[in-house]
């Protein structure tokens, strides 16, 4: 595949880009498209259908070109890929579905078109639980495939979030684009450098993403006096500056990975903490602290195995948790950039509210604050 990556804060000069290189000969059947909550994704998904390709995108918390950061900008990958290797899906949730069961029709849907899918879903944030997206997926699907994706952002502001596919934009729902695993070879990978601190505890009461009790203890207090922080009882406080961002839980997984779920704010009346992401009932957890200096190099490190397994991708996409970027400040910046060269390819990805993706040697998961890269090349 030939790649091209493009940016801009306007549509109109990054549609300019994208007909200059169509002028040049470039002919791109699909496009990821990645863009602020400020600009009009339906426009610009209808811009790039009427160009001939087929579209995937997400509103987004900061956008990623390269080793390139923006805010409320466009970040846009182009690949001419047979038409025939890849599929795009989309679907809204309907009035008291769950997320798995939208995720589902996404596993069937893979699971039918190809012998080996890969799917890259992206789901409205605000809206969409990614675990159960994850879990949904894989059930609908009947056997384990390649999971890739993360929810939109909208900057923080947490009003409303959109995904895009060729047809649609939608606000509560899933897109997806299925890759047959057999033309188009992908290497993945999910990596925070976040590091427990501390003795275990275990969650002995939660429901979903809501956690009451942390070793029998108030999950409230038990932030409040480990960290010093007061005002979690607050039922209008918004904690995902203060704790979220700071100090999220590492998950404890069964196979020996773990995944970080970053709190958000107190569960009205019951006394709860909403998480990013479920946390279960029994689940082994332990606190994180702001991360030191050395983060980039312990991700660059992890992501040096994934360029061994694929040094010489078409494009590189990555999907990057905006709390993370708000914890490492000017540090993000590096790390994308450290990112970037070490494959040299190009690369398109966005700042999201959760990530989808695979640690090294354990199954695609949901996390938060982690960086999730998947690597593209067509097979030849």
């Amino acid at each position: 595949m030939t790649p091209r990556v493009t940016s801009g804060l306007d549509p109109s000069t990054v549609l300019a880009e994208v007909d200059r290189l169509r002028a040049a000969g470039d002919r791109p059947t699909l496009a990821l498209a990645f863009c602020g909550p400020d600009q009009d994704l339906d426009v610009l998904r209808a811009a790039l259908v009427s160009r001939g390709m087929a579209v995937v995108g997400a509103s987004t918390a900061g956008e990623i070109a390269d080793a390139s950061l923006t805010e409320d900008g466009i970040a846009l990958l182009l690949l001419d890929a047979p038409k025939d290797a890849f599929s795009v899906w989309s679907d809204r949730r309907a009035e008291g579905e769950t997320s798995a069961s939208v995720a589902e029709r996404l596993g069937r849907f893979a699971a039918d078109r190809y012998a080996d899918p890969v799917v890259i879903t992206f789901g409205s944030g605000l809206t969409t639980d990614g675990e159960a997206v994850v879990n949904g997926v894989q059930a609908g699907a009947g056997r384990p495939v390649t999971l890739f994706g993360g929810l939109a952002g909208d900057n923080l502001r947490m009003v409303e979030t959109r995904v895009a596919s060729s047809s649609d934009v939608l606000t509560d729902g899933l897109v997806g684009l299925v890759l047959d695993g057999a033309r188009i070879e992908t290497q993945g990978l999910a990596t925070s450098g976040w590091q427990p601190v501390g003795v275990e505890k275990t969650v002995t009461r939660s429901e979903g993403n809501v956690v009451f009790e942390l070793d029998g203890e108030s999950v409230l207090d038990v932030y409040g006096d480990t960290f010093g922080i007061e005002g979690l009882r607050d039922p209008e406080a918004s904690i995902v500056m203060d704790i979220g961002v700071q100090f999220p839980l590492s998950i404890r997984r069964d196979d020996g990975t773990s995944v970080i779920r970053a709190p958000l704010f107190p569960a009205p009346g019951t006394g709860g903490l909403v998480f990013a992401g479920g946390v279960p009932e029994g689940g082994r957890v332990r606190f994180c602290v702001p991360p030191s200096l050395d983060i980039v190099e312990r991700v660059v490190a992890q992501a040096s195995a994934l360029r061994d397994r694929a040094p010489a991708p078409d494009a590189v996409l990555l999907v990057a948790c905006k709390a993370r970027h708000t914890a490492l400040g000017p540090i993000a910046e590096d790390e994308v950039e450290a990112l970037y060269r070490l494959w040299g390819a190009p690369l398109v990805g966005y700042f999201s509210y959760g990530e989808i993706g695979a640690q090294h040697g354990g199954a695609c998961d949901f996390h938060n604050e982690t960086c999730s890269i998947l690597t593209l090349r067509e097979r030849v």
